[in-house]
């Protein structure tokens, strides 16, 4: 009976480590839902931030590749600066600088600038990618 006991102690105490692992384990639609979403719509019309498909659209056009541009969309959520920012004054001007998401770990952060990747409007060109 007693190695029965152990193992399963062993078991409960496995587990939270699972599940800290599941859980920093970054999905970037779910992070996007529950963070993003409450400012940036996907789509036009905008909501209180430019709408994802045309803030990606810039990230696009500037890098080279999308682990550029994620990486550039990483540094930008870190620290949020007009410098950083590849979208137009007009825009900045408008909705202004965006707080830093600092409460996101760095996996998260990757995830979710991954994600928002996906949704670019290429139909207009504006998410062409060079080569």
């Amino acid at each position: 009976m007693r190695p029965i006991y152990l193992a399963l102690c062993a078991a409960i105490a496995v587990t939270p480590v699972a599940a800290q692992q599941k859980a920093a384990t970054a999905d970037g639609a779910q992070v996007f839902t529950m963070v993003c979403a409450m400012c940036h719509s996907v789509q036009p019309p905008a909501k209180a931030a430019p709408p994802m498909s045309h803030v990606t659209a810039y990230y696009l056009r500037k890098h080279v590749d999308t682990t550029a541009a994620a990486a550039a969309i990483v540094d930008y959520l870190k620290k949020p600066e007009a410098a950083r920012s590849l979208m137009p004054p007009m825009a900045i001007e408008r909705f202004g600088l965006m707080p830093a998401q600092s409460h996101l770990s760095d996996a998260q952060l990757d995830a979710v600038a991954r994600y928002v990747l996906t949704l670019a409007d290429t139909a207009h060109g504006h998410g062409r990618m060079r080569h």
